[in-house]
């Protein structure tokens, strides 16, 4: 399999979220090659002489008709989509997705509706192409489609080029899987999952690695396995602490945790969530941070995953922050 990504800011477009309807309704947007963001899209070195012209311009006119899909390839070790000015240029700055298709099985779909003409692989240069008089069809549109200057290569851009612009379908097997941003919202996700979730697809979240400048992407199981460790009850409101068994972490996945396990209890509740045993006396056993222990500060600070209030439910404060 072939892995390509293609980064979606999911912005409301119409009233609608444009592109996780694209996405669940099996389609792509092959955009116009004049409304691309590179201002020297498709900008080329012609011929200079005269006797050129019969053949060059018509050419070159005919081709700005076609659709272009843009995907990201991934570089030689990269194993999800981590190019961090991708997600900040084109998913919104983390609030989007990334899709992931099988480049193979998206650019041999055989459907009279999806009409392709090539798939041609960026090349980055210093100066513009030209177009030479020995050069065929399929030269002149690499060099018009796939030619872009230097400030674009950390793109690693391979494109599909289609005869018209607009919607064009795909594949249902071609999505292998997608990426949520970081700063995804959980109704976002929520929605996408909810739309795929009958496909043989994967969802994984994307997360920071701590102390780092590095991302890690972990594959959302939908697994809410706990344990209930502690239990005080007051008069007007419930103090649990649970053990969190299942491997997905983060926000959204915690707030869509608490927000169940609140949904089954009547009274108010104070929830706090750890992931180790040894968190629970702890935090049970308050002490100014200056009477720990390090290996205490280190206990509280790897495995005191959340704490959620009775007051303001709706929130989930992740310690640290992940």
């Amino acid at each position: 399999m072939t892995k390509v990504y293609k980064y979606r800011a999911n912005l409301i477009i119409d009233g609608q979220k444009r592109d996780t309807i694209q996405l669940s309704n099996n389609v792509l947007y092959a955009a116009n090659l004049r409304i691309l963001n590179d201002p020297f899209e498709g900008s080329v070195e012609l011929p200079k002489s005269d006797r050129h012209e019969y053949w060059v311009t018509p050419l070159i006119q005919g081709i700005y008709n076609v659709g272009i899909y843009s995907l990201s390839k991934p570089e030689n070790d990269e194993t999800f989509p981590n190019n961090e000015l991708l997600w900040a240029h084109y998913a919104n700055s983390h609030k989007g997705f990334c899709i992931e298709y099988d480049l193979d099985i998206l650019a041999n779909n055989l459907s009279c509706n999806f009409d392709i003409s090539d798939k041609i692989h960026v090349a980055y240069h210093d100066e513009r192409p030209e177009i030479l008089e020995t050069d065929n069809l399929f030269n002149v549109r690499t060099k018009v489609f796939g030619t872009k200057s230097l400030a674009w290569k950390y793109e690693n851009e391979v494109r599909l080029v289609f005869l018209k612009s607009g919607l064009k379908p795909i594949a249902e097997q071609a999505i292998t899987a997608v990426y949520f941003g970081l700063n995804i919202s959980l109704e976002d996700r929520r929605d996408i999952v909810k739309r795929m979730s009958n496909k043989n697809i994967d969802f994984y979240q994307v997360e920071r690695i701590e102390n780092s400048y590095k991302l890690k992407a972990t594959k959302l199981l939908f697994d809410y396995s706990h344990e209930v460790v502690n239990l005080e009850h007051y008069p007007t409101v419930d103090n649990y602490m649970i053990l969190y068994k299942s491997p997905n972490k983060d926000e959204n996945t915690i707030r869509e945790f608490i927000e169940q396990f609140r949904a089954k209890l009547i009274c108010p509740t104070n929830i706090i969530i750890i992931d180790d045993l040894r968190a629970k006396s702890v935090l049970l056993n308050y002490k100014p941070r200056n009477l720990m222990s390090n290996e205490e500060i280190d206990i509280q600070a790897r495995h005191w995953i959340a704490y959620s209030t009775f007051d303001a439910p709706e929130y989930v404060w992740m310690y640290p922050e992940k």
